[in-house]
């Protein structure tokens, strides 16, 4: 883990991934959030995906990233969510990829102690969109 102030690094050991993943999500257009929605819609009703968001709540709790696991849905809800004029926002408000998105982006919070297979099944839907090498700065 990262020397520097825990502040500084909300998301646990995988800030700097889970952050460059929230930037390359916002620039996205609607058509690759929705093929990202369907991608997602279609695995989640798969065993591999129950496996792999079973693996994903194990892997949360057993490295004690609740936290950070809780700090991070805000800013993606605010991605997803589109503005309001004052009023509260609802799940209904919510974009279907935000889904999608909050399985990719949980599952690099905990990238370094998920079961890789359980990590490619939640990547996935955006594998084609934000490749998880250049999230994860690899070469």
């Amino acid at each position: 883990m990262p020397t520097e102030s825990p502040g500084r690094w909300p998301y646990g050991p995988s800030t700097p991934a889970v952050r460059r993943f929230l930037q390359r999500f916002a620039a996205l257009d609607a058509a690759a959030w929705d093929s990202a929605a369907a991608a997602f819609h279609a695995a989640e009703r798969t065993p591999a995906f129950a496996t792999a968001d079973q693996a994903l709540a194990l892997a949360i709790e057993r490295s004690g990233r609740v936290g950070e696991r809780d700090a991070v849905i805000g800013p993606l809800l605010q991605l997803v969510r589109p503005a309001t004029d004052g009023a509260a926002a609802t799940p209904d408000d919510e974009h279907p990829v935000a889904a999608a998105a909050l399985g990719a982006v949980l599952a690099l919070v905990v990238h370094d102690v998920l079961d890789a297979g359980a990590f490619r099944v939640l990547y996935a839907p955006f594998e084609p969109l934000i490749s998880v090498e250049t999230v994860l700065d690899r070469p």
